[in-house]
C-alpha cells in the first residue's frame, strides 16, 4: 500500500509539471500571436548566443513579461569576449536582447571597459546602447557622455548628445563624436573644443587621433596656443608638434606677424610659417606688409620673404610707401650703437612711451622695383630701406619723379626727417629732366651727382655736382612764349625754385654757355643732353599701380588658387600628399556618419520616446505605463563621488555629469 500510493504522488506530480509547462508555452505563444509549434525567435549563430553566468537572483513571470527572465544582484552576462555585469537586468534568451541596469561594466575584449546606468545590448546586431554616466576607457582615452552607442562588430563607438574625449594631454568636447578604440581615431562635429595646457582648438567638424594627436578639421577653425593663433577653414593640425597644414585661405599669427595665404605650413615651435598663393605677411612692429604668391616668415631670425607678384607697404612714415619687385625681404636686427640705444631710449621718455624700439629694419628688393609714396614714384633694379637712418637707396639706375620732375642716375639715396622726404642724393650721371607744359620742352641738368632738397613734398632746391650740363629755355618778356634755349657747361650748379618754378641759378667754376633761337633748337643735338631720357610711361600715378603687379584686380579679388595648382611652388607637394589620406577619410566617414545623424534627428519625440522608453522619465500625461523602468529596483544609488568634499572640489557638467579633467 505504501508503495502503491508513493506511485500515484509520483503520477501526479509529472501531470503537475506537463500541465505547467504547456500553460506556460501556451502564454507565450499567445503574446506573440502565433502558435507554440510555430515560434520563430531571432536566429543566432551558434557560439555567438548570450551566456548567463551568474545572478543572485533569478525570476519569471510569464503574465507580465513572456519570455523574459528577471536578473539581479552580481549580475555577469558574456556575449563571445565580451563580459557585461550590472545590478540586475531583464534577459530575453530567444531574441537574445538584454536591458541592464544600476552598476553596468561592460569590458570588450579586455581592452574596452564601458561603465553606465543603463545598457540595451542586442546580441545579433552585436549593437550595445548605454545611457547614463557614460563611461569608455581603454589604455590611453577615456569618453564620457551620457549616451553611447557601441558597435562591436565595427568596434565603434558614438555618442549624439555632447560629451568628452580625454588624454594625458588633452581635452576634447562635441555635441557628436565616434571613436575607434582599436585605432585611437575620432571624429567630432558641431562646437568641437580640444583643449591641453598648450593649446585650444575650436572648430566644427574634426578628425583626431588620441595616439599620434594629429588632426583634420573643417569649417571654421581657431587654434590659440602658446605660439600665436591660426585662423583656418581646412587643414592638417599636428597638436603635440605645433605644426599644420592650413588651406582655403587659412591666417597665422606669431608675435607680431600675421601671415595669410591660400595654402599656409606653419611650424609653431619653430616660429616659421610659409604661404602659397596671395600671401600678405603683415609685421606691426616693422610697421610693414609683405604681399605675394610665395613668402614665408622666421620669426626667430626676425626674417620675412615675399616672391612673385610680390609688393609692400611700409606706414612708418606719414605717406605710406608702396613698393613691388620680384622679391622682396623684410629684416630685423637689434642696434649695436650704444649711443644710438641712450638717444632712442631718451626721445622716448620725453614722448611718454614705455620704451622705445631698438631695433633696425630693413626693407630690400630686389629685380623690377617700383615705389609709389604720394610725393614721389620711383622705379629701379634693386631697393633697400634702413628704418635707423631712415634712409631709402634704389639702385641699377633708378628714375624717381616728384611733380613734372624726372631724375635719374646709377644710384638714388632718399633721407628722411620727422617722416617727411628731406632730401635726395643721385650718385652717378645724375640727370634732372623738366617737361615743361605740354609742348615737347625739356629742362635738362645732368652732372656725376646731384643733390635735391624738398620741402612740403615739392622740390626747393638742386645741386648738381662735376661736369655739369644745362639745357634752359627762355621765354620773351612779360609773355609765356618760349623764345629759344640756353646751353651751358659748369662745375657747379646751384638751383634755387618757388612753387615749382626756377627762381634763380647760379653756375660755379668755368662756365660755358649758347644761346639757341627757336627755330635752331629743333634738333636733339642742341635740345637734348647725351644722357637725356624722359620716362613717364614707366611712372607709378596711383599705388594701385603698385598693388596689382600684373593684375587688373586688387589682392582682395584675385581669385583663390586651386590647391592643384601650388605644385608649382616647392613644398606643395608633400602638402598634397599628406592630405590625401585625411580627405579620402573625410568622405568615406561623412556619408555613415550623416546617415546617423538623420536617423536620430528624424525622429518625431513621440517616436524618441518610444525607442528609448526605458530612459526616459514618463509624461505627465502618459499615464499608467508597463515598459521595464516601472519594474526597476531603485534601492541602489549611483554615486560619481565617494564623498561629499570630492564633490564640492570637482566642477561636473549638468547635463552629462562629466568631471572636468584636473591637472
Amino acid at each position: 500500500m505504501p508503495q502503491e500510493k508513493n506511485q500515484r504522488l509520483s503520477l501526479c506530480v509529472a501531470l503537475a509539471l506537463i500541465v505547467m509547462g504547456g500553460s506556460y508555452l501556451t502564454s507565450r505563444a499567445s503574446y506573440r500571436g502565433v502558435s507554440p509549434t510555430m515560434q520563430s525567435p531571432r536566429p543566432a549563430k551558434a557560439g555567438t548566443r548570450i551566456i548567463l553566468e551568474h545572478a543572485d537572483l533569478l525570476t519569471y513571470d510569464a503574465a507580465l513579461q513572456p519570455g523574459v527572465q528577471r536578473l539581479k544582484g552580481g549580475v555577469v552576462l558574456r556575449h563571445g569576449n565580451a563580459t557585461m555585469t550590472c545590478d540586475s537586468a531583464y534577459l530575453n534568451e530567444d531574441d537574445q536582447i538584454f536591458e541592464a541596469f544600476g552598476e553596468v561594466h561592460m569590458v570588450q575584449g579586455d581592452t574596452v571597459h564601458m561603465y553606465s546606468r543603463y545598457l540595451y545590448y542586442d546580441g545579433v546586431s552585436k549593437l550595445a546602447r548605454l545611457r547614463h554616466n557614460v563611461h569608455l576607457a581603454n589604455k590611453t582615452t577615456d569618453l564620457y557622455t551620457d549616451s553611447l552607442d557601441y558597435d562591436r562588430i565595427a568596434d565603434i563607438a558614438y555618442y549624439f548628445e555632447g560629451g568628452t574625449i580625454t588624454d594625458a594631454q588633452n581635452t576634447l568636447t562635441s555635441d557628436y563624436g565616434q571613436f575607434i578604440p582599436a585605432t585611437n581615431d575620432a571624429e567630432f562635429r558641431y562646437n568641437v573644443k580640444l583643449v591641453n595646457d598648450k593649446t585650444t582648438m575650436t572648430t566644427e567638424h574634426l578628425f583626431y587621433n588620441t595616439h599620434t594627436r594629429i588632426s583634420s578639421y573643417e569649417g571654421q577653425t581657431l587654434i590659440q596656443s602658446d605660439s600665436g593663433q591660426i585662423v583656418s577653414q581646412r587643414g592638417i593640425y599636428d597638436v603635440g608638434r605645433d605644426v599644420g597644414i592650413l588651406l582655403d585661405r587659412s591666417e597665422v599669427t606669431s608675435g607680431a606677424k600675421t601671415l595669410i595665404g591660400d595654402s599656409i605650413y606653419y611650424d609653431g615651435m619653430s616660429k616659421f610659417g610659409e604661404a602659397f598663393g596671395r600671401m600678405e605677411l603683415s609685421d606691426t612692429a616693422q610697421k610693414a606688409i609683405l604681399y605675394g604668391d610665395y613668402g614665408y616668415f622666421d620669426d626667430k631670425r626676425n626674417y620675412a620673404f615675399a616672391t612673385s607678384r610680390a609688393h609692400a607697404e611700409e606706414y612708418s612714415q606719414k605717406d605710406t610707401l608702396y613698393v613691388s619687385a620680384d622679391t622682396l625681404e623684410l629684416i630685423s636686427l637689434p642696434i649695436p650703437d650704444r649711443l644710438r640705444l641712450d638717444s632712442l631710449r631718451t626721445a622716448a621718455t620725453q614722448e611718454g612711451k614705455a620704451k622705445p624700439d631698438t631695433m633696425q629694419r630693413y626693407l630690400r628688393g630686389y629685380r623690377n622695383v617700383r615705389v609709389f609714396r604720394r610725393d614721389a614714384q620711383a622705379v629701379a633694379d634693386s631697393l633697400s630701406y634702413i628704418s635707423m637712418d631712415s634712409t631709402l637707396s634704389l639702385y641699377g639706375k633708378p628714375i624717381l619723379w616728384s611733380e613734372e620732375r624726372q631724375l635719374s642716375g646709377d644710384t638714388t639715396h632718399f633721407y628722411f626727417r620727422s617722416k617727411k622726404l628731406d632730401y635726395v642724393d643721385v650718385l652717378g650721371k645724375a640727370l634732372v629732366v623738366e617737361h615743361i607744359d605740354s609742348v615737347d620742352y625739356y629742362n635738362q641738368m645732368s652732372g656725376d651727382s646731384l643733390r635735391a632738397y624738398v620741402q612740403d613734398s615739392t622740390v626747393r632746391e638742386i645741386l648738381v655736382s662735376g661736369k655739369v650740363e644745362s639745357i634752359y629755355y627762355m621765354k620773351e618778356d612779360g609773355t609765356n612764349d618760349y623764345n629759344g634755349l640756353n646751353r651751358m657747361t659748369s662745375s657747379t650748379m646751384h638751383v634755387l625754385l618757388d612753387s615749382g618754378k626756377v627762381k634763380k641759378s647760379i653756375w660755379r667754376g668755368p662756365v660755358e654757355g649758347k644761346a639757341y633761337p627757336l627755330e635752331m633748337a629743333s634738333g636733339p643735338e642742341v635740345n637734348r643732353l647725351p644722357l637725356f631720357q624722359w620716362a613717364a610711361d614707366r611712372r607709378p600715378m596711383r599705388k594701385e599701380d603698385i598693388t596689382t603687379v600684373g593684375d587688373s584686380l586688387p589682392p582682395s579679388q584675385q581669385r583663390s588658387r586651386p590647391l592643384s595648382d601650388l605644385k608649382r611652388f616647392s613644398g606643395a607637394k608633400a602638402a598634397l600628399a599628406a592630405y590625401e589620406p585625411f580627405e579620402r577619410t573625410a568622405r568615406e566617414e561623412a556619408l555613415r556618419t550623416d546617415s546617423l545623424l538623420t536617423q536620430y534627428r528624424a525622429l518625431r519625440p513621440e517616436e524618441y520616446r518610444q525607442v528609448y522608453q526605458c530612459v526616459l522619465r514618463p509624461t505627465s500625461d502618459s499615464g499608467a505605463t508597463t515598459t521595464p523602468q516601472s519594474y526597476l529596483d531603485y534601492s541602489w544609488v549611483y554615486r560619481p563621488f565617494s564623498s561629499k568634499e570630492d564633490l564640492d572640489n570637482s566642477s561636473t557638467s549638468s547635463s552629462t555629469g562629466i568631471p572636468e579633467r584636473k591637472n
